[in-house]
């Protein structure tokens, strides 16, 4: 636990450091860097809000905004990986030409369900039928 505490501090203290180099090369007060920003925000998630605002001179209530905006996109882009549409779906069916009993549901990127229940049914119909609804 102690040297989880002196690795924050060390990552702090460079983080603090690479802030006030590019204060420095400013000749006036201008917007920091995406990149700055962003590693400010994850300093802050491990560390806590108001010592890292503190030590690297950030509004408290802008450095809040980016943590928010940054979980926000994270839990989106979780959300999207998870549903992701598969890339390939084997179809074994009958004959071609004749029918059979389906039993099957898709679920659009939108999150709709269609669940299928259908007798004597060829794949070609099906087919369409799962195009219509996911909107391909």
């Amino acid at each position: 636990m102690a040297q989880e505490v002196t690795d924050g501090a060390d990552e702090l203290k460079q983080l603090k450091r690479r802030f006030e180099e590019f204060r420095g090369t400013q000749t006036r007060r201008g917007r920091l860097p995406e990149t700055l920003w962003k590693e400010a925000a994850e300093s802050a998630k491990r560390y806590g809000l108001n010592p890292v605002a503190q030590a690297l001179r950030l509004d408290y209530s802008r450095l809040k905004q980016r943590i928010a905006a940054t979980s926000s996109r994270e839990r989106g882009k979780q959300k999207r990986e998870k549903h992701a549409a598969p890339a390939f779906v084997e179809w074994i069916g009958s004959a071609p030409g004749g029918g059979t009993d389906c039993h099957m549901e898709v679920e659009s990127q939108r999150g709709g369900k269609l669940r299928l229940e259908l007798k004597s049914i060829r794949a070609a119909e099906l087919a369409e039928l799962i195009r219509a609804f996911v909107g391909q």
